[in-house]
């Protein structure tokens, strides 16, 4: 699928995999097209796939006072923020990092190739948990968003309503104690929700304004990055009561068993698939 680009397969212990993430709980082997990455400060920009007009602007303002910083723009290739946040990256001249949710050799939409053959020819990389030739379903979207965070040294969410896969990627970045930031909006905008929950129950630093980014991040200063956090209880993921050892489920019917919603089944089978205690094969998923 990308031209002059060969896939390579990055394995936990390999000098190319990246620092961050090999620290992290949710350290996988990866696959990866483009240049390998640097030492260098890794931002999460995630969002809404069908952003308000303030929040595609201050895309554009916030990654425009990062120019000529050491700084690696890290989002997920999806319409809306995602693509605002890569395309404002290779604009300003920084390095940019496309976590996808499905092999490298699996094609992708127009308007998404277009722009993963953009960031390639800047300098970027396009990396995915899945080896090549898996497709795309529900249950990737959520492994590929603890990469996203995983790889980061902290996750901006720019806009996002109450649940999706932005929030998927604060939760897992506020369980790795990283630094949370978010973009207050309008009460009346349901694509802030997600933002303005997250500030309101002081899961994430506020940002203002797109000038005082760079000092938010330590990026200004001899001062290290924010330690905005608050006190977290430590995970703890356990199979269902109501599975034993082999048993075979669909999503839907862990749904339905469970009285919680996809998104919340979702995140838990992610914790058990990492944890070696399922794994998702499609909508099917086995315990192990």
């Amino acid at each position: 699928m990308f031209k002059n680009h060969e896939i390579r397969e990055i394995k936990i212990d390999s000098p190319e995999y990246p620092a961050l993430l090999k620290k992290s709980r949710y350290a996988v082997p990866l696959w990866i097209v483009g240049e390998n990455f640097r030492d260098e400060f890794c931002l999460a920009m995630v969002g809404t796939r069908t952003p308000s007009g303030l929040a595609a602007s201050s895309v554009k303002s916030m990654v425009k006072t990062l120019k000529n910083r050491d700084v690696r723009i890290v989002s997920g290739l999806a319409q809306g923020i995602d693509s605002l946040c890569h395309v404002a990256a290779v604009d300003n001249g920084l390095p940019t990092t496309a976590v996808i949710a499905q092999g490298l050799d699996v094609p992708l939409q127009s308007s998404q190739k277009i722009l993963a053959e953009k960031i390639l020819k800047l300098g970027g990389n396009i990396i995915t948990p899945y080896a090549p030739g898996t497709k795309a379903y529900l249950s990737s979207f959520v492994k590929r968003n603890t990469i996203i965070s995983g790889i980061s040294n902290a996750t901006l969410i720019v806009e996002s309503r109450l649940k999706g896969g932005a929030m998927h990627t604060a939760n897992f970045c506020i369980r790795e104690n990283k630094p949370l930031l978010a973009m207050p909006g309008s009460p009346m905008n349901p694509t802030s929700e997600g933002c303005n929950f997250l500030i309101y129950k002081k899961r994430a630093q506020i940002v203002w304004s797109a000038k005082e980014l760079p000092e938010i991040l330590g990026l200004n200063s001899l001062f290290p990055l924010s330690t905005y956090s608050t006190s977290r209880t430590p995970v703890k993921t356990e199979l269902p009561n109501w599975v034993t050892e082999g048993t075979i489920l669909q999503i839907n019917d862990i749904c339905e068993q469970s009285e919680k919603s996809v998104n919340e089944v979702l995140t838990m089978l992610t914790e058990l698939e990492i944890l070696g205690k399922c794994r998702v094969n499609g909508q099917n998923v086995i315990f192990l």
